[in-house]
This record gives structure tokens, C-alpha cells and sequence, in this order.
């Protein structure tokens, strides 16, 4: 065979397997371990047989707090505790809430983006009902505190949390968005029922989704418009009441990575939410404190300046 056929060959798997960790943040890996039990669960739902890793700490609290992280687009539940460090099963270990982390139909969450490529999009999958149907699982088994229920995801899975705050505000009392805000086609479907606490962490670096809104490209493969994380913040900061009295933190440049962070927060918001927009100068399609998953010549940069999960939970603690 020629030898620039082997070559085209091999990069174009190459590119594939970039392709399938990019579009949502991680190939699978071993969890990491801990001191509680951490086990897969089957559930049927809308049609489709689904399922979901739970973590539950050795030292479990009365009345539990939940947190679910979603997976971004073709990654998995095993992927998303490895980009993050398996740090949310350590905090629960230190608190005693439960973590879950559900995974996706072919691996990538009906967002509310109109995709040829998803197939929860062109199927219709119910992925909001799926989630709010593991926290009535959860009820059963541990009685967990309704009133503690968060989400958290990044790219496809920060996509998703956002839908779950527009769609079930009743049901989740906050939200993470890490590497996403929201897209064009579903702005104007949200309508929170009530107000939630949010909180966003996006790269400026980020070249997959746009830290000043515009079109995701993976490998130049358009996926959705979305707005800008400025936008997003102000379209929170309406749905949430908040006052136009913003504070701007410029945190300490502690860690010598080529990135920094600011975060705004914003002020006199309606009892129930919290706007806050951390902003990462110079990082990449990462999760901030998590795991260098790809080169920076694919994603750019991991700051070490926060670990994400830590900042994520305080922020939830809050509300």
C-alpha cells in the first residue's frame, strides 16, 4: 500500500478518537477510589434502557444533598469522574452527600441544540425526565433533601444543566456550567418557574465553544450557536431579579500556568438565586482544577489557579 494512504489512514483515526474525547471532555477511565460505595444502576425510562454511576460516601448525612454531573458530548459517567479528579466524591466523603453520574443516549445529552449529529436530538429523548426521574429513585432509596438538589456539567453536559434550570427550576435548586452557556435555538424556550443559583466558568482561550458566543466547532464541524457568556450572565441575572451592582474579584495569581481568573458576582438577586460568572483568561475546554485530558494544542489549557468542584459546592452550600 502506498505509504501516504497509511498515512492518511492513521491520522483520520486519529482524528476520530480526538474527535470522540473532545466533543465531550474525556475518554473513559477508572474511577477514581474512596472510602463509600460507588455502583452502576439500570433504569428504565421513556423506551430506552439507561443507566447511572452513584457515589455514596461511608459517612452518609440525614436527608442527603444530591449533586449530578453530567458528561459532555461522547464522553461518559466514568469519563466525567475522571476529567473532575473524582474531587466531588472526595468532598462528599468530607460532607456526606451523594453524587450521580448519569449517562447519555450515544453518549451526548438532548441540550435543547438542533443537531444532525445527536441522537437524543433527532429521537426526541426525554434526557430532562431521565435526570428528574433518578432523583425520585434517590427518594426511595435514600431520602434525599428535594430542596438540595443540584447539577453540574461540562460542554454537552453544561448545555444540559442549563435546560435542567430552564425546564425544572422546581426540582433543582442550583446549577454549574462549565464550558457552555446556552444555545440559540432553546433561549427562547427558557422559562424558569423560579429562581435558581448559577454559576458559570468559562475559558477565554476556549476555540470549541466560544467564549463570546458564536458557532461550536469541533474538527470544523459546526454544532449550534450559542450566546455569549456576557449574555448569559445578563439573561440570569434578569430571570433571577438580580440588581445591575455587580462585584468584580480579580483572585490571586497563586500558580504560574498562564492563566488567571476573575469572578463576577451579582448582587440583590430574589431569595432562592445567585448569579456567579467566573471567568478563566487563557483557559481552554477544560474543567478548571481537573485533568489535562488532551494537549493544549486541542483544548488549551487546564488553570490550576481553582479547583472547580470545591468552588462549585461552596457556591451550592450557599444557596
Amino acid at each position: 500500500m502506498n505509504h501516504r494512504y497509511i498515512y492518511i489512514i492513521v491520522f483520520k483515526v486519529a482524528a476520530l478518537t480526538y474527535l470522540l474525547c473532545i466533543t465531550l471532555i474525556s475518554c473513559e477511565k477508572s474511577p477514581v477510589s474512596a472510602l463509600g460505595i460507588q455502583e452502576r444502576i439500570a433504569l428504565s425510562f421513556g423506551g430506552y434502557d439507561r443507566n447511572y454511576i452513584i457515589y455514596v460516601p461511608a459517612q452518609l448525612e440525614a436527608r442527603p444533598a444530591v449533586i449530578i454531573q453530567l458528561h459532555g458530548g461522547g464522553g461518559t459517567a466514568a469519563g466525567a469522574i475522571d476529567v473532575s479528579k473524582g474531587r466531588f466524591n472526595e468532598l462528599a466523603e468530607r460532607d456526606g452527600f451523594i453524587v450521580v453520574y448519569p449517562n447519555a443516549i450515544d453518549k451526548v445529552w438532548n441540550d435543547g441544540r438542533r443537531s444532525e449529529f445527536s441522537t437524543a436530538y433527532l429521537e426526541g429523548v426525554d434526557d430532562v425526565g431521565f435526570i428528574v426521574q433518578i432523583l425520585e429513585d434517590l427518594r426511595e432509596r435514600y431520602d434525599i433533601d428535594v430542596d438540595r438538589t443540584y447539577a453540574t456539567g461540562m460542554s454537552n453536559g453544561g448545555f444540559m444543566t442549563t435546560r435542567l434550570l430552564c425546564d425544572r427550576a422546581d426540582r433543582f435548586r442550583g446549577g454549574a456550567i462549565v464550558t457552555a452557556t446556552i444555545s440559540e435555538d432553546y433561549l427562547p424556550d427558557c422559562m424558569p418557574s423560579q429562581p435558581v443559583g448559577v454559576i458559570v466558568f468559562n475559558g477565554t482561550a476556549d476555540e470549541i465553544v466560544p467564549y463570546d458566543g458564536g458557532v461550536i466547532r469541533v474538527f470544523n464541524m459546526e454544532r449550534g450557536l450559542i450566546i455569549s457568556t456576557r449574555d448569559f450572565a445578563s439573561f440570569w441575572r434578569d430571570r433571577n431579579q438580580c440588581s445591575l451592582d455587580t462585584e468584580i474579584v480579580q483572585l490571586t495569581d497563586a500558580i504560574d500556568d498562564n492563566t488567571t481568573v476573575s469572578v463576577e458576582i451579582y448582587n440583590g438577586c430574589s431569595v432562592g438565586g445567585a448569579v456567579e460568572v467566573y471567568t478563566i483568561y487563557g483557559g481552554g475546554h477544560t474543567w478548571p482544577g481537573g485533568k489535562q485530558y488532551l494537549p493544549e494544542a486541542i483544548i488549551g489549557k487546564t488553570s490550576r489557579e481553582i479547583v472547580a468542584c470545591d468552588v462549585i459546592w461552596d457556591f451550592f452550600k450557599k444557596l
